[in-house]
């Protein structure tokens, strides 16, 4: 294999550049499984909020104006 960029061979700056982009997967891979719990959490409260009746619904939507009239 030949250390080549576009037919130009890498410099070292390019190459370091490829272990520090490779360095960060752990971090990629912990960002996304935060991201995917958090998705889970979305999923699971739409689940619920579908299920809830429009009495419901509307106590809490009355719930939120006020606590947001609130914190004005």
């Amino acid at each position: 294999m030949t250390n080549t960029h576009d037919g130009e061979p890498r410099t070292p700056e390019q190459i370091a550049e490829l272990f520090a982009i490779a360095g960060r997967e752990i971090e990629a891979v912990e960002q996304l499984t935060g991201c995917v719990a958090q998705l889970h959490e979305v999923q699971a409260a739409k689940a619920q909020l579908a299920i809830l009746t429009p009495a419901e619904i509307r106590a809490a939507l009355e719930f939120r104006r006020c606590a947001l009239r609130g914190a004005q």
